[in-house]
């Protein structure tokens, strides 16, 4: 294995509906929350040492979140906008991750649920909405450079 890598969370591009948002996004996460499969044991043994039990894992459906906090954005074609006008629908997503960085650029494909956003929050703050969008299936990651 190689020298183990950390880098900080600094530049990347997100497309949402082939429009690029990363610009209104200050916080994001793709996030895994497929369960385990229940385990099942059968009295046939396992492969490896037949005196034992043998066990069954159930598949699972893949259950992944995109999360996110953007600056709300109401103008045509921003991302508070968007939201409104497609919600309820399935928009594709790119998200490249560390853009900069030869042999550690990764981009990750996947579709979003997409659901209205709240409106609203504190007196004389800048305006931003959180999302929480489910994932339809999993996301694809490719290795780009």
């Amino acid at each position: 294995m190689a020298t183990p890598k950390s880098r900080k969370l600094k530049v990347i591009t997100l497309t949402i509906g082939g429009t690029a948002v990363e610009h209104q996004l200050k916080t994001w996460k793709l996030t895994n929350n497929t369960d385990t499969g229940d385990t099942t044991y059968v009295f046939g043994g396992n492969t490896l040492d037949p005196t034992e039990p043998g066990a069954i894992v159930e598949d699972t459906e893949a259950d992944w979140t995109f999360d996110g906090t953007f600056l709300a954005d109401w103008a045509s074609g921003g991302i508070s906008d968007f939201a409104w006008q497609h919600d309820g629908e399935n928009a594709d997503c790119v998200l490249d991750h560390h853009i900069n960085e030869v042999g550690e650029h990764v981009r990750f494909s996947f579709a979003v649920k997409i659901q209205a956003v709240s409106v609203g929050g504190d007196a004389n703050t800048t305006e931003e909405t959180e999302v929480s969008w489910k994932v339809v299936g999993a996301p694809v990651m490719t290795r780009i450079g």
